[in-house]
């Protein structure tokens, strides 16, 4: 605690030259403390000038390469702001470079994949741990690979690269990041006592706030819920509870966790939108089926239909593709019944529903014989005197007769 105040309260020397600023430092055209050198060579990068880089790079000896401008940037955020690869890749190639975690936020913001790439290249990421600690969890480490004075950076200190990545819906800097082993860390639950969310609660309530609804934005968001899950529908419909959970305990940030679960709600039915086939539709609603408890007569267990519905994801369980679906199962043995017109279907419904007393009763004194196995894997509503045979069995047992053969 004592180095993180000292941070914030005395000017720390890193050995390069910042601009002096006066009150209205904006509109200054450049700070008075830059030599013309640096004045050119912050030109050169922000421009793209490849070879007056290299050569003032290679040939100058009193260059400070970290200086700033007057909004407080350097050569290698001027470069990678403007899109120059070949430039930051000379600018990374020098030893004791600042500010490369600023770069590095900079390009996935704006979705430069291939600065990306070379940015994490970079020797300083060889390890990954750069990848899973915000800026202000790396201030500890008393070195220049973030601008912590706020100076040089548009992004908040709770950030990570991952986190960033998942707000801007970049899926393939997502993916990159996802193989460099970074994550996005749940937060830990809102009542949690544990000694890290103590002090951070105590230190700056306001900052720990908006640190778990950046996790929860990145966690929500379809580029991350996509890519880091084997289940992304199972994982989705989860985090949709958590959050709208959560807005009725954080009354204060009511709307952003509603918008937060419904867009995992969205992110759902989109899946649903994507299917090109029944096996695709299939895979969806029953979820992983190796895990699942088996279903009666090797039906459909619709594991994620019946999460929808415990999660009241009206949109999920009324899709056109799941409704289809589900009308498949219902006729099972009579998807004849489907194309006939409505005239056809009003009898049969008509005859079965005058018929199936005597169906039932049949059902009821010989369930096992051939014609009534034919008869309820044709026909559902044949399954109400199965039920009622069960609860028959379950309640009154001197009205059951005989124990028959398990149905």
């Amino acid at each position: 605690m004592e180095a993180m105040h000292r941070r914030h309260t005395t000017v720390r020397e890193k050995g390069r030259r910042q601009a002096v600023r006066g009150p209205a430092y904006m509109f200054n055209e450049r700070g008075s403390a830059l030599t013309p050198e640096e004045e050119g060579f912050l030109d050169a990068a922000e421009y793209g000038n490849i070879p007056v880089v290299r050569k003032m790079l290679e040939e100058s000896k009193t260059l400070n390469f970290n200086c700033v401008d007057y909004m407080g940037q350097n050569a290698l955020q001027l470069a990678v702001g403007n899109e120059h690869l070949e430039v930051t890749e000379l600018l990374l190639k020098k030893e004791g470079q600042a500010r490369v975690g600023d770069g590095l936020l900079l390009a996935i913001s704006k979705g430069y994949v291939r600065i990306v790439e070379a940015i994490l290249g970079n020797p300083a990421f060889s390890q990954g741990l750069r990848l899973t600690l915000s800026p202000l969890e790396q201030e500890l480490r008393d070195d220049d690979f973030y601008a912590y004075d706020e100076d040089g950076t548009r992004f908040s200190h709770d950030v990570t690269p991952i986190i960033l990545a998942a707000h801007c819906q970049e899926y393939e800097i997502v993916h990159i990041l996802l193989t460099k082993g970074a994550r996005i860390e749940r937060p830990h639950d809102y009542f949690c006592k544990c000694n890290e969310c103590a002090e951070k609660q105590r230190r700056d309530s306001f900052s720990h706030s908006r640190s778990r609804m950046n996790a929860y934005k990145g966690l929500a968001s379809a580029a991350y819920l996509s890519l880091s899950s084997e289940d992304p529908v199972f994982t989705s419909l989860e985090l949709s509870n958590e959050l709208a959970r959560l807005a009725n305990i954080e009354t204060e940030f009511k709307n952003d966790y509603r918008k937060l679960s419904m867009q995992c709600k969205d992110f759902v039915v989109g899946v649903l939108d994507q299917c090109r086939d029944t096996e695709e539709v299939e895979a969806i609603l029953n979820g992983d089926v190796d895990n699942a408890p088996p279903s009666e007569n090797n039906r459909p267990c619709l594991e994620r239909v019946k999460l929808a519905i415990k999660y009241e994801v009206k949109k999920f369980v009324a899709h056109p593709n799941c409704q289809q679906q589900l009308l498949t199962i219902w006729y099972e043995n009579l998807s004849g019944l489907r194309q006939q017109s409505i005239g056809v279907k009003c009898w049969t419904v008509l005859g079965v529903s005058l018929g199936l007393p005597f169906l039932a009763l049949a059902y009821w004194i010989m369930p096992c014989s051939k014609v009534m196995n034919t008869v309820r894997e044709a026909t559902p509503p044949i399954a109400g005197g199965r039920h009622c045979k069960y609860h028959t069995n379950l309640n009154y047992p001197p009205l059951a007769g005989p124990s028959q053969h398990p149905l």
